[in-house]
């Protein structure tokens, strides 16, 4: 390899951008990650999938004349780094000027170890293990588990930095290690799936019996399923199935999609918008959240943001561009979707905070339904009005006791209805795979339509 074509390491490759921007006069901005990422499927006894995978490349934002030119490369030669440069700079100056561009030196982040010794010296037998310990548990819980055709282990050690020429430079490195297990499960011609997960950033933490038993329950619980009734009940909707439909609708809380006037909180701050008895916070910061991180797509530091406090919209996300416009400071929201995505804004880990109503109690006395899982959010949800039409499953309820479980049926409604009809608020939060934790919550009024 010719020193021309040498692979510069990601912060030599930043260094390097930086300093040819500088003798440039360019303003620049340098986006990096690599990782490395295993995932491990079993079936039926047997290893069904097997993946080891790598990655890495720079994202560069050139600003020019008030416009941001985008380019990204994987190749971390010298020359290829020059050509991303010439890129950056000549897209910008196809593009029209945006209000409120720019960059900064942020303050330094929070310390946040994300990293620790969570994976150091696990094997990848130890990770087949757990992918086969998953698939045979479940199997042998019970007769009517009929096979696993979700389950599995994943991990993920990545090194993300920013830098720019205003003088910025950050770096963090984040691990973590995921089981999943969605038995199948059958009895008298009916077929049900459910699942349970478990996130961990230490492997010994990981549990695949643990997590198989309670998958299989939360299946078996489904089996027996009754045609739901249609019409308007009083519902109990699960801390999972809450976290759900936040995920779905987190977009409204956007400095982004506010100044588009695509959410439906857009001129509404300080308004009330929720039952007083509703807290949202996003919380980068949490050591153990799925999508933590100690400083945003920016650099900016990250700090826990309250969207909504007690009913009142608080705040909106924002990253500098949208912040600016908005006449105020960046919330450390910034998002790059990959190096080949733009800079936009996006949550980190939402957290519905929990309630002074105990377990069972948040049910006391409703007959109606307990709404635990929704899907076709890719159609049946509208960001833009908060308006929903989705596929749930869950259970009949009478005076404060599940009866039965229920066939899929709909349930329809918009997200503020749903949050300003909340009488009561559990005391225990759920988490989801969507990086949403919420508890239990219990609504005067839901529409269902069963079969």
């Amino acid at each position: 390899m010719t020193a021309t074509t040498e692979q510069l390491s990601l912060d030599q490759a930043r260094a390097y951008l930086l300093g040819r921007a500088r003798e440039r006069g360019v303003t620049l901005e340098v986006y990096g990650e690599r990782g490395t990422s295993t995932g491990v499927k079993a079936f039926q006894g047997e290893v069904s999938e097997f993946k080891l995978s790598a990655r890495q490349g720079v994202a560069l934002r050139a600003l020019v004349k008030g416009a941001w030119g985008y380019s990204f490369t994987e190749n971390l030669s010298r020359p290829a780094l020059d050509r991303a440069l010439d890129s950056a700079v000549e897209n910008a100056e196809l593009v029209a000027p945006e209000p409120g561009a720019g960059l900064q030196n942020w303050p330094p982040p929070p310390a946040l170890d994300l990293y620790g010794e969570g994976l150091s010296g696990v094997t990848v037998e130890q990770k087949v293990g757990v992918a086969l310990e998953l698939d045979r548990a479940a199997r042998e819980a019970d007769p009517r588990v009929t096979s696993l055709p979700y389950g599995g282990y994943s991990d993920s050690d990545a090194q993300r930095l920013v830098g720019n020429t205003e003088g910025l430079e950050r770096e963090a490195r984040e691990l973590h290690a995921m089981q999943y297990a969605y038995p199948l499960v059958s009895e008298d011609g009916q077929n049900k799936m459910k699942g349970d997960w478990q996130f961990t950033r230490e492997f010994t933490e990981l549990d695949p019996t643990r997590t198989a038993l309670s998958a299989v329950e939360k299946a078996l619980a489904l089996l027996g399923a009754k045609p739901a009734p249609s019409g308007t009940f009083p519902a109990v909707v699960s801390g999972e199935c809450l976290g759900e439909l936040l995920a779905l609708f987190s977009g409204m809380f956007s400095g982004k999609m506010v100044e588009e006037g695509k959410s439906p909180l857009a001129g509404r701050l300080g308004e009330t918008i929720a039952s007083p008895l509703v807290t949202l916070i996003d919380d980068p910061t949490l050591p153990r959240g799925l999508n933590s991180r100690a400083f945003d797509a920016e650099g900016c530091p990250s700090a826990p943001l309250t969207l909504i406090e007690n009913g009142k919209l608080a705040a909106f996300m924002h990253n500098a561009q949208t912040a600016a416009r908005a006449g105020t400071t960046s919330t450390g929201h910034a998002a790059r979707y990959g190096i080949q995505g733009t800079v936009g804004v996006a949550p980190s880990n939402l957290i519905l905070q929990p309630g002074g109503t105990e377990g069972t109690a948040v049910a006391s006395g409703l007959t109606g339904v307990r709404v635990t899982g929704v899907s076709g959010g890719h159609a049946g949800a509208n960001p833009v009005t908060g308006d929903f039409s989705l596929q749930a499953e869950g259970f009949w309820v009478e005076d404060g006791e599940v009866r039965h479980p229920l066939e899929v049926f709909t349930v329809a409604g918009n997200i503020l209805d749903l949050l300003a009809g909340i009488e009561a608020v559990g005391n225990e939060l759920h988490e989801t795979q969507y990086a949403v934790a919420a508890p239990d919550v219990r609504v005067g009024a839901l529409a269902v339509g069963g079969a």
